[in-house]
């Protein structure tokens, strides 16, 4: 299992002000609070959370976290988290925190709603994938517009029940976002629900905008957001100011979706994922990349169609993989093919005439602030905990 963020222990200073940390540096990245949040805050979505479930009373949270499921067969509906440290919750508080508690955690989209479900092992190992299957049927059913998969297993294909609710979603209007996975400086395999057709992968990038040493290199990575040097909170409200990995972009990911569609409540989830593919900001001059797919996510030009206008005709890989798979359904179900970021034979990338994003002066550098040193110390294999 690749669940993917590291933990350092600290005490964090008390504020009850509902204003993000000074440390969560993604805020003044994106100017979220004077360009992204007079726009949406994510009123009126819902993003589900398949992870080990979530801690529904801590402070952070009050208020945001919905009645979900418990898959392992509990009566928790979702709303305690059963990982050491609290995983679940840190993704849900990145997604939707509202401030207040111990360390006044604020996530991107403190107005959006959270549907946890719990997963028996918190993972996409084989023995997981029919719950997994469920959380995002049971996600679909009860209104979420965005589910949130911080979660991975290694695997040579996407799992036919996996592939199959995927579909179940997206035929709902349903965006699914998944962590890339965090071992692509080691054996960097190929892990699902990530190279699923239709699901919008999410690779980690650093304060400086460079690629996360340990982000996944694959071909299924289309979009990157930050993931490293991270301050999160964990289920017992304890702040942990150094931890890193793919599952962190993929919820902030997660929320500039919720953004986008609380701004654009008529926009389908096919077009938001183009928009937020055509309007990224392309790393290091190229146009995709196997790290960061088609660039760092740039929640403002995604979420304002006015001012970033996207031709309707822009490539989208991600759908465009799933209708690939939708199509060889009928003569081959059970020969599944992996979401390709990278079009077969070709260069990769977007057109360069489709980027929209207004890149001069886009970086997301954050003047003065020296990159810190990634502290790596929580890793977990398929099916085990560590």
């Amino acid at each position: 299992m690749a669940i993917a963020l590291t933990w350092t222990a600290a005490t964090p200073a008390a504020s009850a002000a509902p204003v993000p940390r000074s440390d969560e540096w993604w805020f003044h990245a994106w100017s979220v609070e004077t360009k992204v949040w007079p726009l949406s805050k994510g009123t009126g979505v819902t993003v589900a959370v398949i992870d080990d479930g979530v801690n529904a009373r801590l402070p952070e949270l009050s208020g945001a976290v919905l009645p979900g499921l418990d898959t392992a067969g509990g009566h928790t509906r979702g709303q305690v988290d059963f990982d050491e440290q609290g995983h679940g919750t840190s993704i849900a508080a990145l997604i939707a925190g509202r401030g207040g508690g111990r360390t006044a955690y604020v996530g991107l989209a403190p107005e959006a709603k959270i549907i946890p479900v719990r997963l028996p092992h918190g993972s996409a190992t084989e023995d997981n994938i029919t719950e997994i299957a469920q959380g995002i049927r049971f996600a679909v059913d009860h209104g979420a517009k965005v589910v949130n998969m911080s979660i991975g297993g290694t695997s040579v294909r996407c799992e036919d029940d996996l592939q199959s609710a995927i579909a179940y979603a997206i035929g709902h209007d349903v965006v699914l976002v998944a962590a890339a996975g965090n071992d692509g400086d080691g054996t960097n395999a190929a892990e699902q629900p990530a190279r699923c057709p239709g699901v919008l992968a999410v690779g980690a990038v650093t304060k400086a905008t460079k690629p996360w040493h340990r982000t996944q290199r694959q071909n299924y990575v289309t979009i990157s957001a930050p993931g490293a040097q991270m301050g999160l909170v964990g289920k017992d409200g304890t702040y942990y100011p150094d931890s890193a990995g793919t599952s962190g972009a993929a919820a902030l990911t997660s929320a500039a979706v919720a953004l986008i569609r609380s701004r654009n409540p008529g926009m389908s989830g096919r077009t938001v994922v183009q928009r937020i593919l055509a309007t990224a900001m392309p790393i290091g001059g190229e146009e995709w990349d196997p790290r960061t797919g088609y660039g760092v996510l740039l929640v403002r030009n995604a979420m304002d169609p006015a001012e970033y206008p996207v031709p309707s005709g822009a490539p989208n890989p991600v759908y465009e993989a799933f209708d690939r798979w939708k199509a060889s359904t009928d003569r081959a179900p059970s020969r599944q093919p992996v979401a390709a970021a990278k079009p077969e034979g070709g260069s990769g990338g977007l057109p360069v005439g489709t980027i929209a994003a207004g890149a001069a002066g886009a970086s997301l550098v954050v003047a003065g602030l020296a990159a810190a040193v990634l502290i790596v110390s929580r890793r977990r294999k398929v099916g085990r905990r560590a």
